[in-house]
């Protein structure tokens, strides 16, 4: 029998910074996706199919590098 142990690094603090998010205007659905990754002008919620509307959350820096994003919504 083996034992394992490990030495886990501790977790580096991420850059955050006021990001523009789409918030779900369901009565009951607590859904958001951050702006940048959303492939509409205006999104749906893919949960309930509720209208989002925008807002901001403070959110960890994340870069979409995907060659699909939409470029020029704002």
């Amino acid at each position: 029998m083996y034992v394992y142990y490990s030495r886990k690094k501790p977790f580096e603090e991420l850059p955050e910074e006021m990001t523009a998010v789409w918030i779900c205007s369901g009565e009951n659905c607590k859904r958001w996706m951050r702006d940048n990754f959303t492939f509409s002008l205006i999104p749906v919620c893919p949960e309930c199919n509720s209208e989002m509307v925008r807002g901001e959350k403070m959110l960890a820096l994340l870069e979409n590098t995907s060659p699909n994003q939409s470029r020029g919504r704002r």
